[in-house]
C-alpha cells in the first residue's frame, strides 16, 4: 500500500470510529433522557397510553445500544489492524492521520468504559 493510500484509508477509518463513537453515545444519551421521561410522564400521572408509548421508544433505544457497540468495536478492530501493518513505514506511523487514529481509538475506549 502506499504512502498516500495508506494515509487516506487511516482518515477514512478514523472517521468511521469517531463517528460511530458519537453514535454510540447518542443512544445511551437518548436511552436516559427516554427514562427521565417515563419517570416524569408517571410522576405527573400522564395516561397509561403515552407511559406505555414512551416505553416502546425506550425500547428501542435500548435495541441500538448493542448494535452499535458491536459495529464501533468491529471499526476499530480494523483501525487498529490497519495501524498495526503499518507501523514498520515511520513517515505514516508519525503522521497526524496515524495521531488522529491513536486519539479516535482512545476515545472509543473511553467510551466504552462509561457506557
Amino acid at each position: 500500500m502506499d504512502a498516500v493510500n495508506a494515509k487516506r484509508q487511516l482518515t477514512i477509518k478514523t472517521g468511521v470510529v469517531k463517528r460511530l463513537t458519537k453514535e454510540e453515545k447518542t443512544y445511551v444519551k437518548e436511552a436516559d433522557e427516554q427514562r427521565q421521561r417515563i419517570d416524569k410522564y408517571i410522576d405527573d400521572g400522564k395516561d397509561e397510553w403515552h407511559i406505555n408509548k414512551q416505553k416502546e421508544v425506550l425500547q428501542d433505544c435500548l435495541r441500538m445500544i448493542p448494535d452499535s457497540q458491536q459495529r464501533l468495536a468491529a471499526a476499530v478492530e480494523d483501525l487498529v489492524s490497519l495501524l498495526q501493518s503499518l507501523a514498520d513505514d515511520a513517515d505514516i506511523s508519525s503522521s497526524e492521520a496515524a495521531t488522529a487514529a491513536r486519539e479516535a481509538i482512545d476515545a472509543a475506549a473511553r467510551a466504552k468504559e462509561t457506557s
